[in-house]
């Protein structure tokens, strides 16, 4: 590794961290009222559950989010008790619970969603049309690298601290 790819390495990691960062800001308690988990949860259901579907079990949202059923359990408690999701028998299988988004729940997504496009739009006129669809292109290649990166970084953080013991 040549020192100028150093350099521009640490310039994207900087870039990187910099946009988690302004992400999380995104999902700012303070702004929406809930916990990142629970915004998580909630726009995994709107973009799965159809309106004519019986919707999902705890098991399918926690094993797509990668995080515990009890974490999901949590934050659909949560939810529940401010009315953005609903818990319904399975029509096929009565001792199988499924959650939809109520429709307090679907106005409160849309709600975000229009928020969230607003800011884009005027990220769009800040950048330009050009450099946008030139951003958005290269944030895809990114993330398609990191999420295959990932699980080898990983891998060898753990062997590497195991080699040190």
């Amino acid at each position: 590794m040549s020192d100028e790819q150093k350099i521009i390495a640490k310039q994207l990691m900087e870039s990187y961290f910099q946009s988690q960062v302004g992400g999380n800001m995104m999902q700012n308690r303070a702004v929406y009222n809930q916990k990142p988990g629970e915004i998580m949860v909630l726009y995994f259901i709107s973009i799965n559950v159809k309106d004519d579907s019986p919707g999902l079990m705890v098991s399918e949202i926690s094993g797509k989010l990668n995080v515990t059923s009890p974490t999901v359990t949590q934050h659909i408690n949560s939810l529940e008790a401010q009315e953005f999701v609903e818990r319904h028998a399975d029509p096929a299988d009565r001792r199988v619970v499924r959650i939809r988004l109520s429709d307090k729940g679907k106005k409160y997504i849309q709600r975000i969603n229009e928020a969230r496009l607003h800011m884009f739009v005027g990220l769009v006129k800040h950048l330009g049309e050009e450099e946008s669809l030139l951003f958005a292109e290269m944030m895809r290649k990114a993330s398609d690298y990191m999420l295959k990166q990932q699980e080898l970084y990983i891998r060898s953080f753990f062997v590497d601290e195991n080699d040190e013991k």
